[in-house]
C-alpha cells in the first residue's frame, strides 16, 4: 500500500504563475511512482501518456474509462469536451456537447490576445484538476490532480518567450490562410 499522505505532502510547491521554475517534471513523477504500487503507477503513466496531445485518440478516450480511475475519467472528459468546444469555436460552429465551464470556455475563445486566450485555458484546466478532488484528502486521486498540475507547469516552463510566440504566430497564420479546419472526429468516442 502506498503512502499517499507521505507523497502528497513532500510535493513540490506549484503555482500556474506563467513563468518558468526550476523544475524537473520527469523526477517528480518518477519519485512518485517509485512510492505506489504497480497498479497505481499505471494509472499515473496513463495521465502522463494522455497529456502528450497527439495520444488523445478516441482509442485513448475509451480506454481511459476502463481503468475505472474517477480522477483520469472525469478529466479526460472534461479534457475531450473543451477540445471539441476548440474545435466547434475555430470551425465557427456552435459547440455539440454542454458542459458546466462552457459559459467560461465561451469568454475566453472570445480573448483577441493568444497568449492570454491560451493562460486562461490553463487557468480553466488548472482550477479543475483541483475541484475535481476538493472533497478529497489524502487519496490516488489527490496525487493525480497534482501531477496534471504539475504537467501545466512544465507546459509554461518550456514556453520561453521566443517559443511561445512562434507558436503563437503558427497558430494565427493557420487560422488565417492556411488553416482548413480541424477534423471533430478525433476528439469523439
Amino acid at each position: 500500500m502506498a503512502n499517499y499522505p507521505y507523497i502528497i505532502a513532500s510535493f513540490p510547491d506549484l503555482l500556474l504563475d506563467y513563468e518558468r521554475h526550476a523544475l524537473d517534471v520527469e523526477a517528480v513523477v518518477d519519485e512518485v511512482k517509485s512510492q505506489l504500487s504497480e497498479k497505481d503507477g499505471k494509472l499515473v503513466d496513463w495521465l502522463s501518456f494522455g497529456m502528450v496531445g497527439s495520444h488523445l485518440t478516441p482509442h485513448f478516450y475509451r480506454n481511459i474509462r476502463q481503468t475505472r480511475c474517477h480522477f483520469l475519467i472525469d478529466w479526460f472528459g472534461f479534457d475531450r469536451k473543451l477540445r471539441l468546444a476548440k474545435v466547434a469555436y475555430l470551425e465557427g460552429k456552435p459547440v455539440q456537447e454542454e458542459f458546466p465551464e462552457l459559459d467560461k470556455v465561451e469568454i475566453i475563445f472570445r480573448v483577441d490576445n493568444l497568449a492570454q486566450r491560451e493562460k486562461l485555458l490553463d487557468r480553466l484546466l488548472w482550477d479543475k484538476a483541483a475541484e475535481l478532488v476538493e472533497f478529497d484528502i489524502f487519496t490516488l486521486d489527490t496525487i493525480l490532480s497534482l501531477l496534471t498540475r504539475l504537467h501545466l507547469v512544465e507546459r509554461w516552463n518550456r514556453l520561453d518567450p521566443e517559443t511561445g510566440t512562434a507558436l503563437f504566430r503558427q497558430f494565427v497564420d493557420e487560422v488565417r490562410g492556411t488553416f482548413h479546419g480541424i477534423n471533430a472526429e478525433q476528439f469523439k468516442v
